[in-house]
C-alpha cells in the first residue's frame, strides 16, 4: 500500500477511535453499559508475543467494573495481594457468573498460580496445584464439571514418564528435566486438569511447544491454540482435546491464511471467533476472523454442506475488519501480518452468551511510528499498542468504549459477568484393555484417503519410479489395490510406517548443538507393514509427542507429518486417512465394515506391535485360486536390517536387540556416530582434501563456525549463491533483521530423504529432490542434460564399494527425521553443546580487517561497504575461488566461516592453506609470493581466531 494512503487511513481511524473517547468524557454523553465486566490492567512491559506463554510484568492486577462503560467504578481485587509488584492475567468466569479464576503472580511469589475470586463475597483464595513438580500455572479456565484447566510448564507426567524410561534404561542418562519449547528458550507449558481444590492435578497434553488459551466448547470439548512447531512448520493452530486428553484433534488453520490463530472462542451460534496474527512483533494483537470451523477444516477445506459466510464468500473465515468497516483485503491482511496495520490491532475476544450478539474485545488505534530498517534507512514502524476494552456490536456494526487505554499499561482479557449454559460433561473415558500397559492403539483406516489438496497423495509421489495412486471415480482404487494378483496391488507405494517420539530439550542445552536445521530432535519407536488397502494399525507409547510417516518399499517418508499427535494410555486413536478431508462423511471404501489390519489384528494382538526393522512377508496372496485352479506366487518379501553397521544404533534394555519392546526400546542416530563413520569408509577417499569430488568434502574434519565435522556441514550447508550482475554472494534480510547469505540448495534436505540429492545419488533413481539453484556438478543425475560432463559420472551403486542396504537405511533415517547433528540431548550425564565456536565479535574487530586488505582484492568484486554501489574490482573471479567476499561483516562472517575447514588443526584450513601458498605450490595460489605466509602476524592472528585464544583487546 502506498505509504501516504497508509498514513491517511492511520489518521482517520485514530480520529474515530478519539471521538469515541470525547462522548465518554461525562454528564450527558457518558454510555451506560449494561453488564459487568472484569479484566487485567498490565505494565507494558509485560506485552509478548505468541510464543511468551510466561511474560511477568510489575503492577499488573485484575479489575471489575459493574457496568460496561468508561464511566463505570472500577475495583482494583487483587492490589492488596501484588501491592502494585506483582502480575494477573488471563481471568476466566464460571457459568454460573459468580466467580473468576485467574493467574497471579506476587511480588514476592516464585512462580505463578491460580487463583479464584467470588464475586459476591469478595474472598479470594489459592488454588494449589498438588503436583510433586514445580512450575508456573497460567491461563486458567472452568471446566462443567467443576474442575479447572490450565497450562502449565510443571510438564508433571512427562517427568514420571522420563523417570520411568530413565529406570528401564539403565539411569544412564539424568531421571527427568524440564524442557523448553523449539525455539529453546522458554520452559514448554502445556495443558494441565485439576479439581478445585487443586487435588487430582495431572497434564493432558504433550507437545513440543506451547499449548495456550484453554477454553470450553459447549460439547464439553477443550478448544486452544498449539504452537506446531514440526521442521519448516512454525505456527499456532486451533485444536481440540478431551477434559481426559483423548481426542486430540485438528479443528482449523493447518493451511489457512495467516500464521497463529490465537485467543479463539465460541460464538453463541457455534462457530469460533479468534485473533489471527504473526508469531512475533504484534504484541499479540491482529485480526479478529469469525471461523466456520463445523463445515470447513480450513479455509478452502469445505465440507459436504458448507455455507457461504457473511461475505458471501465459499471461505472457512472472514475478517471482521472487512465486513465492519468495509477493509480492503490489503488492509486485512495488513492487521494479519507484520508491519504496520493502518487499521490498529484486535485482541482477546470474549463473546457475550445474552443473545444481543455482542462481544467484548481489545483494540489499539494504528500507532505508526518513525523507526529504521536492519540496514539503517528510516522507514514507519508500528509503535507500542494503546489496547483499551470496547464492546463489538455484531448486529450494529459498532464498536463503543468500555475501558479507554492509560500510558504506561494495557487492558486485556475482558470477560463479562454474566451466566452461560454450561457445556455438557465429557465421562472420563475406559481404557481399551486390549492395549497393552502403556501403549495407546493408532488405527488409520487407509493411507490413500487425502484432501483435494493432495498433500499426500500423487503430490509427493515420484513420477521418475512410475509411483501413482490407481482412482475410480476420483477416490482411491482400494478395491484393487487390496486384491492380490491386480498390477495395482504388485505397484502400490505405500510399504512401511516409521513411528518417532519427540525428545524435548532441556534448558540450557545449546540449540548449535542440534546442527543445520529447523528439526527437533526425534527417536525412532519401530515400525510396521502398511497393507495393500493402505490400513495401520500400531501400539504406540502413550502420553508421548508422536510422529507418524508413510514409507516406500526402501523406508524413505514420502512427506514429514507437521504436527505432534499423541494418545492416551488404553485409548484407539481412528482417523480415515493420512490428511483425509476431515469434514466429509465420502468412505474410501465403501461397504467396507473393517480394514486388513483390524482383520489381521483380530485375535493376534502382537500384529500391532512395532518391530525395530523394516520387514514384509506378503500374507495376503493365496496359494491357490480355487476360480481357475492357478496358484498366485506371493510377492517377494522385504528384510532392511542393520546388519554389518559398525554401530548399532539401537537403544534400551538388552532385549531390544532381539525382541523389541516399543515402550522401552529406540533407535537413536547421531550424526558423528552413526553417519559420519559412514562416510570415512565408502566416501571420504573421493569426497575430501583441496579437491574434493564434485566440490563435497565429506571427511570428519572439524570445520566450521561450530564444532561439526567437514562431511555434515557440506550435506546440510550449500555453497553461496552469486548474483548473476555482480558475482557477489547474495545477501537478504530474515524476519529478525540478520543478515544472511542466500545458498544454493544443498545435498540434504532435513526432514525428506526422498527430496534429498543425497538420496537420488546412493540410490541412482529419479525422486523428488529440486534440482533448481543446485550444484549441478555435485548433484546431477546419470544421464542427465545438467550433468557439466556425463562421461565422467559415477554412477554410485556400482563403484567398488558401494553402500550397504543398512547403510543406506540409517543414512536415510537420519535425514528423515530431522537432519539433526545430535538425537539424543545427554552424553552420558553431560548436556550436549557446540564445544567450540567461531567468533563473531573477534572476527570483526580482528579478521575482516586483514581480509579487507589482504583478500579483497582478489575476491571481493566491488569495493565499497558489501555493496555494488562502489567501483567495480577488475581482479575478481569467480569461476577462480569460492570465497567470495562482500565487505558486509556479518555476511563475510558467514562465508569465512566455511572455510574453516579443520578446527582441530587451524594450519589445515583452506583459509590458511591456501593463501600461505606461493603460485609454485601445489596446490597452487595465484600470486609468486604467499598472500599469508605463515610466519606473518596476519597469518598469526587467524590462527589464533580459529583456535578460540583471540580477543578483541
Amino acid at each position: 500500500m502506498d505509504k501516504q494512503i497508509e498514513r491517511k487511513i492511520s489518521r482517520a481511524i485514530a480520529g474515530i477511535v478519539v471521538g469515541l473517547i470525547a462522548c465518554t468524557g461525562g454528564g450527558s454523553n457518558i454510555v451506560d453499559g449494561d453488564v459487568a465486566v472484569a479484566y487485567v490492567k498490565r505494565p507494558v512491559s509485560a506485552l509478548g508475543n505468541p510464543t511468551d506463554a510466561v511474560v511477568t510484568g510489575q503492577g499488573g492486577d485484575l479489575y471489575v467494573r459493574d457496568q460496561s462503560s468508561p464511566s463505570a467504578v472500577e475495583t482494583n481485587v487483587t492490589g492488596s495481594y501484588t501491592k502494585g509488584q506483582g502480575d494477573v492475567t488471563h481471568p476466566s468466569v464460571s457459568f454460573d457468573g459468580a466467580k473468576i479464576v485467574f493467574a497471579m503472580r506476587g511480588p514476592t511469589d516464585p512462580r505463578w498460580a491460580i487463583w479464584e475470586y467470588d464475586i459476591a463475597t469478595k474472598a479470594m483464595r489459592r488454588i494449589a496445584c498438588d503436583a510433586a513438580a514445580q512450575g508456573d500455572d497460567t491461563e486458567p479456565a472452568y471446566l462443567p464439571d467443576g474442575r479447572i484447566v490450565f497450562v502449565s510448564n510443571r510438564q508433571e507426567t512427562t517427568k514420571k514418564q522420563m523417570q520411568a524410561q530413565s529406570v528401564a534404561q539403565g539411569g544412564l542418562q539424568p531421571a527427568s528435566y524440564t524442557y523448553v519449547d523449539e525455539y529453546d528458550r522458554e520452559q514448554t507449558t502445556v495443558l494441565h486438569v485439576m479439581n478445585s481444590d487443586g487435588s487430582n492435578c495431572h497434564q493432558i497434553s504433550f507437545d513440543q511447544s506451547h499449548d495456550r488459551n484453554p477454553t470450553v466448547l459447549s460439547n464439553g470439548q477443550i478448544l486452544y491454540s498449539r504452537w506446531d512447531h514440526v521442521g519448516d512448520r512454525n505456527q499456532f493452530t486451533i485444536f481440540s482435546v478431551n477434559p481426559d486428553g483423548t481426542n486430540l484433534f485438528v479443528v482449523y488453520g493447518a493451511h489457512s491464511p495467516g500464521n497463529s490463530y490465537m485467543q479463539p472462542r465460541e460464538l453463541p451460534d457455534g462457530r469460533l471467533i479468534a485473533t489471527l496474527m504473526p508469531l512475533s512483533r504484534t504484541r499479540e494483537g491482529g485480526s479478529l476472523e469469525i471461523i466456520d470451523h463445523k463445515n470447513y477444516g480450513d479455509i478452502d477445506q469445505p465440507g459436504d454442506s458448507a455455507p457461504v459466510n457473511q461475505l458471501g464468500q465459499h471461505a472457512g473465515q472472514f475478517a471482521v475488519s472487512e465486513w465492519l468497516l468495509g477493509a480492503t483485503s490489503q488492509q486485512r491482511d495488513a492487521m494479519r501480518d507484520m508491519g504496520v496495520s493502518p487499521l490498529g490491532r484486535y485482541r482477546n475476544p470474549y463473546p457475550l452468551w445474552d443473545g444481543t450478539n455482542r462481544a467484548l474485545v481489545v483494540f489499539t488505534p494504528s500507532q505508526p511510528t518513525p523507526g529504521t530498517d536492519p540496514l539503517g534507512n528510516p522507514t514507519t514502524v508500528e509503535g507500542t499498542p494503546r489496547y483499551g476494552i470496547y464492546m463489538l456490536d455484531l448486529s450494529s456494526k459498532t464498536l463503543r468504549p468500555v475501558v479507554l487505554p492509560q500510558d504506561g499499561f494495557y487492558f486485556a482479557y475482558p470477560v463479562a459477568l454474566q451466566a452461560r449454559p454450561k457445556p455438557a460433561v465429557i465421562p472420563q473415558y475406559t481404557p481399551d484393555t486390549d492395549i497393552p500397559a502403556g501403549f495407546g492403539l493408532f488405527d488409520v483406516h487407509t493411507v490413500y484417503d487425502t484432501d483435494d489438496k493432495q498433500r499426500m497423495g500423487n503430490a509427493v509421489l515420484a513420477p521418475g519410479l512410475g509411483e501413482s495412486i490407481p482412482r475410480v471415480a476420483g477416490q482411491p482404487d482400494i478395491a484393487n489395490l487390496s486384491t492380490p494378483g491386480t498390477s495395482q496391488y504388485a505397484s502400490r507405494v505405500a510399504r512401511f510406517f516409521r513411528i518417532t517420539k519427540a525428545v524435548p530439550t532441556p534448558s540450557g542445552m545449546d540449540r548449535t548443538a542440534l546442527g543445520e536445521t529447523e528439526f527437533e530432535m526425534q527417536q525412532i519407536v519401530g515400525y510396521g507393514v502398511v497393507e495393500p488397502d493402505g490400513s495401520i494399525r500400531a501400539h504406540v507409547p502413550a502420553d508421548t509427542a508422536i510422529n507418524i510417516t508413510v514409507l516406500d518399499a526402501n523406508g524413505r517418508q514420502f512427506i514429514e507429518h507437521t504436527h505432534w499427535i499423541q494418545a492416551r494410555e488404553g485409548e484407539r486413536r481412528f482417523c480415515k486417512g493420512c490428511h483425509s478431508p476431515r469434514l466429509t462423511t465420502t468412505s474410501p471404501n465403501p461397504g467396507t465394515s473393517s480394514s486388513q489390519a483390524e482383520t489381521r489384528a483380530n485375535g493376534n494382538p502382537a500384529y500391532s506391535n512395532l518391530a525395530g526393522n523394516l520387514s514384509y512377508t506378503d500374507f495376503w496372496t493365496p496359494k491357490f485360486n480355487a476360480d481357475n485352479g492357478t496358484t498366485l506366487p506371493p510377492q517377494a518379501p522385504i528384510s532392511i536390517t542393520y546388519a554389518g553397521l559398525g554401530a548399532s544404533p539401537v537403544k534400551g534394555p538388552g532385549s531390544c536387540a532381539t525382541t523389541w519392546s516399543a515402550k522401552d526400546c529406540a533407535i537413536v542416530i547421531n550424526f558423528p556416530d552413526h553417519i559420519q563413520p559412514i562416510l570415512d569408509a565408502k566416501c571420504a577417499s573421493c569426497h575430501s582434501g583441496l579437491t574434493p569430488a564434485a566440490g563435497l568434502d565429506l571427511s570428519a574434519t572439524m570445520s566450521g563456525e561450530f564444532a561439526r565435522t567437514m562431511g555434515y556441514q557440506s550435506l546440510l550447508v550449500g555453497p553461496p549463491l552469486l548474483d548473476p550482475m555482480t558475482n557477489e554472494p547474495i545477501i537478504t534480510i530474515n524476519e529478525d533483521g540478520e543478515f544472511m547469505i542466500a545458498r544454493e540448495t544443498p545435498p540434504v534436505i532435513p526432514g525428506g530423504a526422498r527430496g534429498s540429492r543425497l538420496i537420488e545419488r546412493l540410490f541412482e533413481q529419479s525422486l523428488k529432490a529440486d534440482a533448481s539453484g543446485t550444484t549441478q556438478r555435485a548433484f546431477c543425475r546419470a544421464g542427465g542434460s545438467s550433468c557439466f560432463n556425463s562421461a565422467a559420472y559415477v554412477n554410485h551403486t556400482t563403484i567398488a564399494s558401494p553402500l550397504s542396504a543398512a547403510e543406506k537405511r540409517i543414512i536415510t533415517e537420519w535425514i528423515d527425521i530431522g537432519g539433526t547433528y545430535f538425537n539424543d540431548p545427554y552424553n552420558g550425564t553431560t548436556l550436549r553443546s557446540a564445544a567450540a565456536r567461531l567468533d563473531e565479535s573477534v572476527f570483526a574487530c580482528k579478521v575482516q580487517p586483514i581480509l579487507q586488505t589482504s583478500c579483497a582484492g582478489c575476491h571481493q568484486a566491488f569495493g565499497g561497504n558489501g555493496s555494488s554501489s562502489g567501483p567495480v574490482n577488475p581482479g575478481f573471479n569467480p569461476k577462480q575461488n569460492r570465497f567470495v567476499l562482500t565487505g558486509n561483516t556479518p555476511a563475510d562472517f558467514g562465508v569465512t566461516a566455511t572455510m574453516v575447514t579443520n578446527i582441530a588443526a587451524p594450519d589445515s584450513s583452506l583459509l590458511l592453506l591456501r593463501p600461505s601458498l606461493a603460485i609454485t605450490d601445489t596446490p597452487p595460489h595465484p600470486g609468486a609470493t604467499p598472500v599469508l605466509p605463515s610466519i606473518s602476524a596476519n597469518y598469526s592472528t587467524i590462527k589464533a581466531w580459529i583456535g578460540g585464544t583471540l580477543t578483541c583487546q
